[in-house]
């Protein structure tokens, strides 16, 4: 991991709405058209953080007839939110993501 990649992510999740995208998707996969109203935002401004977030190789997506479904690709998310003491969550109650690299 290199220093300009950690940056990314950090500030990646310093933006309010891409940090409650994640909060959600940490209970596991879930489709663009139901994330908007889980965070609280519009659909235009959930898909532009949801680009933002897959360009950054934070977010991997995958469609299903109609539908896009989000789920995390980057596991140190998981990481940070398990640092910052955040209880729920599928992804968080498996190994952190770094114990595999020791």
């Amino acid at each position: 991991m290199t220093l300009e990649n950690n940056l990314k992510l950090l500030k990646a999740l310093s933006e309010e709405s891409r940090y409650k995208i994640i909060e959600v998707l940490l209970q596991g996969e879930k489709c663009a058209c139901e994330i908007p109203e889980l965070i609280g935002r519009t659909q235009s401004n959930t898909s532009m953080h949801l680009t933002k977030l897959s360009d950054l190789g934070i977010l991997k997506s995958r469609r299903d007839g109609k539908m896009i479904l989000y789920s995390i690709k980057d596991l140190r998310v998981c990481d940070v939110f398990k640092a910052l003491g955040y209880p729920e969550g599928k992804l968080l109650k498996t190994k952190c993501c770094m114990e595999n690299k020791k």
